[in-house]
């Protein structure tokens, strides 16, 4: 008898656990507006990139003959000049002599080094010091580097192939430092490589960017950057932002062609609450929509259209090849707060956050921007014996 209580009771609870659980969902969207002002901004469009501080000619100075460094008159960070002496160095033969003449006496010492006088290390060019590798009484070899010369420093970037296209010689670059990103000064670009490198499987190309005026006096070589090649930039320009500007096809457009914004630069959660609201109003019920939004995202088919992960401007592009062109346009406040008046619009440039705008609005003018709530899910569902169980939702 006891055991027969003990499994009705168990039957009660899965009987209220799988009537709660089916009851689990979406509540009904619920469409409300955000309003957004024209406004006047500043529009750059850019290419963005990492790149290295780099000495544009880099030349390690070696000695025309082997030998012992008597005198190295330079330091890291000093200044120099073509054919400036940068030190002396005896030669094997000279340096033996002269051991052999300090070893019987000072005179004798000073008169063979007045005779037999060192070879100089000579400055190929003009620039700086950046490594001094050895000091005075140092035997050399004539394959050793005694010092590095820098030229001027340049950044070198490595831009993708998608990317190269955009970028030309004499294009304006803005460059910070990593370690002093507050502190960005203005470059070009110098040179565009034709040789590409493969860096983990991707096509890439160097672009040397060389200072508008002189690299900050903090920049050292090795220094990582931070570089963003303008396309296009446009001052002073009427905008909005992305998502408040949509899209409509003025003739032979199917689905949602009528009232189709921008997706891409729509969030996950946007879309799918404008593909809700467009299934509501094309009369499917809440069982299907739900059953069509299970698989939204995911690999299936995308709710009434292609299967997911297909290039969706394949649909544009036919719909383009039947002759319909794209219109842009804004919703604006009317007499019906429910019913926003729909009111083209021509547009230019895009960062991607906002929207140069040509024609239909001026600064000031309010737009609104249709937003959907999915609502929440009820907490219903769950194990038989969880915690919460038959606490409903929180």
């Amino acid at each position: 008898m006891k055991w027969i209580i003990i499994l009705g009771v168990i039957g009660v609870g899965a009987g209220i656990w799988w009537s709660r659980s089916r009851g689990s969902g979406e509540e009904g969207a619920e469409t409300y507006y955000d309003v957004e002002k024209v406004e006047i901004k500043d529009i750059r469009i850019t290419v963005e990139s990492t790149g290295e501080v780099e000495p544009r000619n880099r030349l390690d100075v070696k000695p025309p003959i082997a030998g012992r460094l008597e005198e190295l008159m330079v330091d890291e960070g000093e200044k120099v000049t073509k054919g400036q002496i940068l030190g002396w160095i005896s030669s094997t033969e000279r340096a033996t002599l002269l051991d052999a003449a300090l070893a019987t006496s000072q005179e004798e010492y000073d008169y063979w080094e007045d005779l037999y006088k060192p070879s100089p290390l000579i400055s190929p060019l003009d620039g700086t010091i950046i490594a001094r590798n050895f000091e005075p009484g140092q035997s050399i070899a004539s394959s050793d580097s005694v010092v590095v010369i820098a030229d001027d420093l340049i950044i070198v970037a490595n831009l993708d192939e998608t990317d190269i296209g955009q970028i030309e010689a004499d294009q304006k670059v803005v460059v910070a430092l990593e370690a002093y990103p507050d502190n960005e000064f203005p470059c070009v670009v110098e040179k565009i490589a034709y040789d590409a490198t493969t860096v983990s499987s991707v096509t890439m190309y160097e672009v040397d960017v060389r200072a508008s005026r002189k690299l900050p006096p903090f920049a050292r070589s090795g220094m990582t950057a931070n570089l963003e090649f303008i396309v296009e930039e446009k001052e002073g320009v009427l905008t909005l932002p992305v998502s408040a500007i949509l899209q409509k096809s003025v003739k032979g457009s199917g689905g949602f062609g009528e009232d189709r914004p921008d997706f891409a630069s729509m969030t996950e959660d946007q879309r799918k609450a404008f593909m809700v609201e467009r299934m509501k109003e094309r009369g499917l019920s809440d069982a299907e929509i739900k059953e069509r939004m299970a698989n939204f995202g995911q690999g299936g088919r995308r709710p009434g259209g292609a299967p997911g992960g297909q290039n969706t401007n394949q649909g544009a592009a036919r719909r383009s090849a039947g002759g319909s062109s794209v219109e842009s346009y804004v919703l604006v406040a009317s007499n019906n707060p429910d019913e926003p008046e729909k009111k083209t619009i021509k547009v230019g440039v895009s960062d991607g956050s906002y929207t140069e705008i040509l024609e239909g609005l001026e600064e000031g003018d309010e737009v609104l921007i249709k937003q959907v709530s999915l609502g929440s899910k009820k907490s219903g569902g769950g194990s038989l014996f969880s915690p919460t169980m038959g606490r409903g939702p929180r």
